[in-house]
């Protein structure tokens, strides 16, 4: 098969020091072919807000081609996080809160997408692609963990302003090994995902279909797997898509360029794996 739209981008804009500029974006995804895509830089909380609306202005300046899409990329939040956020009390600690409180140990367990449908219109976006980038708990129970990251991506699928649930199951790994605590390669538990049971996988599937949502399959994460881990997550896609699911495709780009050589290891990875160009939507809202 062969790849042509490419939904998960970020641009010198996102906060989390990507690389690529808006120009160079479109310069090479004309090259490679590509006849849609979109720009997602992150958005977790309205404090990020100032880096969408500085990408929106540089998109529009680029006279962007019109399979060139406007989007952003949300993370669950605990509802703490933004009212801290909006408050500005995290001035009186001196801290920046790029990606949020990532130090809580008062989470609410009331979860939040920290975007109005305001924004959404004032902007111009898109699509809005929702993801999970951290745990919003305390516990370090291995079978915990995986039902609440299971619980946030539910949560994602659901929420009426997210177009497309991004990287599934990505960072559980991180998780469940607590580096977020300690941050080194000796916590990451790449063991984890054969614990994950199938009935999760299942519910996933059923609310995806339920909503009429597509998961992304994520270029980054898969060439950042083991053959084993790799194996997991193209076998699970594959059973989602003979259930009915559909799917985008996202780089998640964060480097200066795109690598032909990671897309065309893409391309032949879900070949085998029975995929096919129906198989991927184009998620923007009409």
């Amino acid at each position: 098969m062969s790849l042509n739209s490419n939904f998960h981008i970020h641009s010198t804009h996102s906060c989390d020091s990507a690389r690529a500029t808006i120009l160079s974006i479109i310069k090479e995804m004309k090259e490679l072919g590509f006849e849609e895509f979109g720009l997602t830089d992150h958005l977790h909380t309205a404090y990020n807000l100032p880096d969408i609306v500085s990408a929106r202005r540089d998109f529009l300046a680029s006279r962007p081609p019109k399979n060139f899409h406007f989007g952003v990329e949300v993370s669950v939040m605990d509802r703490r996080e933004c009212e801290r956020v909006a408050a500005g009390d995290y001035r009186a600690w001196g801290d920046e809160p790029v990606y949020g409180f990532r130090d809580m140990t008062d989470y609410t367990g009331h979860y939040m997408v920290d975007l109005s449908a305001e924004t959404i219109r004032e902007l111009g976006i898109e699509f809005v692609v929702g993801g999970i980038h951290w745990p919003l708990t305390t516990s370090h129970d291995r079978g915990e963990l995986i039902r609440h990251y299971c619980d946030l991506m539910l949560f994602l699928v659901r929420h009426p302003l997210v177009d497309v649930l991004a990287h599934p199951w990505d960072s559980i790994e991180l998780a469940v090994g607590d580096w977020y605590r300690f941050r080194d390669e000796a916590h990451i538990d790449h063991t984890v995902f054969r614990h994950i049971p199938d009935e999760l996988n299942q519910l996933l599937a059923n609310e995806l279909l339920k909503y009429n949502k597509p998961a992304e399959v994520n270029l980054e994460v898969l060439c950042g797997q083991s053959s084993e881990n790799r194996d997991y997550y193209l076998t699970l896609f594959r059973d989602w898509k003979e259930r009915g699911v559909r799917f985008t495709m996202g780089y998640d780009l964060h480097d200066a360029h795109f690598s032909p050589q990671k897309i065309a290891q893409l391309e032949q990875w879900l070949t085998d794996y029975g995929f096919t160009e129906d198989d991927f939507v184009i998620p923007i809202r009409k």
